[in-house]
C-alpha cells in the first residue's frame, strides 16, 4: 500500500560541451515512496533514481535494489547518474530505508531485525550506540525471511508496475548486515536477483551460520546462476570473506561468476562506496565507449 510520495530535486553534473550537444537530456527527480509492508509489519521509505533519458525514450532498464539508503545513496544520486553516462549501463536505483531514520545509526535495530537470517539472543548481538530517534527500540532479530517476502511480493511488483523496468533483470547491493542478507538470498532464493554486490558481510552472525548455508545449498542444488561481486576492506578481517568465497568456488557451481576484491587501506565504513562502484562495473561488465550513453547522444544529433 502506498502511503505517500514526494519528489526531491535532482541535478545531473555534466561537461558543458556535452550539455550543449544534447540539450534534451531529462534528469528525473528522485522520487520517495512510503510503503507499508504486510510481510514485515512495518513501513519502508523507498527512494527511486531514474537514469538520464531523452524525452519520449521508451527504453526499459535493469533495476538495482540497495539496502541502507537514508537521505541519499552510498555514491549519491548524481554520482550514480554520472556513472551511467560512461561507465556502466543505465539502470533504475531503488534505495530501501525507514521513515524517520535520517541515519543508519537510527536504523540499527531495524536493520538487525530485517537483514539477519537466524535469530540470536539480544545479549549475543553487537551493542548499539545510544542514538536519539532509534527505531524500533528492541525488535526481534532474524527476520530476513519476512524482509525477503517484502522484496519479492511487495516492493519488486510495486516498482515494476510504476517504472520502465526490465522485470527479469535485477541486481542487489548490500553492505555489512546488508551483505549478510544478500549472501543468504543468494543461497536460498538466488533467482530473486541476477546479480549480487555483497559488501563486508557480517559473517560472524549466529556463529557463522551463513557458512553452513553454503553446504546446505550445495547438497540440494547442482548449479547457482548469478553474477556475484564480493568486496571487503583490508583493515577489516578480509580472511572471513575470502573463506566464504573459497567455499563457493570449491563447489564449482555451473552458472556462478564470482569476483572478489580486498580494498587496501579501507575499513568497514569507508570501503562501502568503493565496493558499490567497483561492484557495478564487475557485475554489469565494462561499457565500450561506442556503447555508452554519451556515444548514443552523439548519434542522436
Amino acid at each position: 500500500m502506498v502511503v505517500s510520495i514526494r519528489v526531491l530535486a535532482g541535478a545531473l553534473l555534466a561537461p558543458a560541451a556535452l550539455l550543449a550537444q544534447s540539450r534534451a537530456i531529462r534528469v528525473p527527480a528522485v522520487e520517495v515512496h512510503h510503503l507499508a509492508s504486510k510481510a514485515v509489519g512495518d513501513s519502508f521509505e523507498i527512494r527511486v533514481v531514474l537514469p538520464p533519458m531523452l524525452p519520449g525514450e521508451a527504453t526499459r532498464f535493469p533495476v538495482v535494489y540497495l539496502t541502507d539508503v537514508y537521505g541519499d545513496f552510498a555514491l549519491g544520486a548524481d554520482m550514480l547518474r554520472m556513472y551511467m553516462v560512461r561507465d556502466v549501463p543505465r539502470f533504475i536505483a531503488v534505495g530501501i530505508g525507514y521513515p524517520g531514520a535520517r541515519s543508519i545509526l537510527q536504523a540499527t535495530r531495524a536493520r538487525e531485525r530485517d537483514l539477519t537470517p537466524v535469530p540470536v539472543p539480544v545479549a549475543e548481538t553487537p551493542g548499539v550506540l545510544p542514538t536519539e530517534g532509534l527505531r524500533p527500540a528492541n525488535p526481534p532479530n532474524g527476520g530476513a525471511p519476512k524482509f525477503l517476502g517484502f522484496l519479492r511480493d511487495e516492493l519488486i511488483p510495486f516498482i515494476d508496475a510504476r517504472y520502465p523496468t526490465k522485470p527479469d533483470d535485477r541486481t542487489y547491493f548490500g553492505h555489512s548486515y546488508g551483505g549478510l542478507f544478500g549472501t543468504w538470498v543468494l543461497l536460498t532464493r538466488p533467482e530473486t536477483f541476477n546479480r549480487y554486490i555483497i559488501g563486508s558481510p557480517s559473517i560472524g552472525w549466529a556463529g557463522e551460520s551463513i557458512l553452513r548455508t553454503v553446504d546446505e545449498y550445495g547438497q540440494r542444488h547442482d548449479e547457482l546462476r548469478a553474477d556475484v561481486f564480493m568486496g571487503v576492506g583490508a583493515l577489516e578481517e578480509p580472511e572471513h570473506l575470502l573463506h566464504l568465497a573459497d567455499l563457493l568456488r570449491a563447489r564449482k557451481f555451473p552458472g556462478l561468476k564470482l569476483t572478489t576484491q580486498v580494498f587496501p587501506d579501507e575499513g568497514h565504513v569507508t570501503v562501502m562506496p568503493f565496493i558499490l562502484a567497483r561492484g557495478l562495473r564487475a557485475v554489469f561488465g565494462p561499457v565500450r565507449a561506442e556503447d555508452s550513453f554519451t556515444a548514443g547522444l552523439k548519434r542522436e544529433r
